[in-house]
């Protein structure tokens, strides 16, 4: 099998959690297949999970179904964050846009790589090349009922249109994990 990231199309699921004390998601492939995890490294206690304290500095391991290390995301503050192999080196950031519809990728040169620009409700993104080319395409998705009512988690899926460089594949499916943190989030 070659990588994870590696298929037409991914799915995003965050566990229904009614006070997480760590964010978590799940990315599956079409057949319910778990492929990766990204699991916050570091919880919060119960206190600061119902006062909705979140940190400004907080870092995601990704991981294969297996636990096998894949990269390291890092939200650095609301407005950016850093994506870097297991070796620690960069592979990219996503540079979050004023008003939360417009995501920049931007490689380890920091040369623009791609852009997410989303729709006014903010639930479906367009992931373009530089060039304009169409790379994917990222929408939230139903959670279920009792998810959307009684929960803050939310479900993403990312569809994959074009050739994509490899480098920026990752970035592309991690853009779905600080979409949800930036606008639907705390968790």
């Amino acid at each position: 099998m070659g990588h994870p990231f590696d298929l037409t199309e991914l799915r995003i699921r965050q566990p229904g959690k009614v006070l997480p004390e760590r964010a978590s998601y799940e990315i599956f492939d079409t057949h319910r297949n778990r492929v990766a995890v990204v699991k916050e490294t570091k919880g919060r206690s119960r206190l600061e999970a119902l006062a909705q304290e979140v940190p400004d500095i907080r870092t995601f391991a990704v991981t294969t179904a297996l636990g096998e290390p894949l990269f390291t995301l890092v939200m650095l503050n609301e407005w950016l964050a850093e994506l870097t192999d297991p070796g620690g080196r960069l592979i990219g950031r996503i540079r979050v846009g004023a008003n939360r519809r417009r995501y920049t990728l931007l490689d380890d040169q920091e040369e623009v790589a791609g852009e997410a620009a989303g729709d006014l409700s903010l639930t479906k993104f367009d992931i373009t090349g530089p060039a304009g080319e169409r790379y994917a395409q990222l929408r939230k998705t139903w959670a279920g009922l009792r998810k959307e009512l009684f929960t803050e988690s939310d479900n993403y899926t990312v569809t994959f249109t074009g050739p994509v460089p490899a480098p920026v594949r990752p970035m592309i499916v991690m853009v779905s994990i600080v979409i949800d943190m930036s606008v639907h989030g705390p968790y």
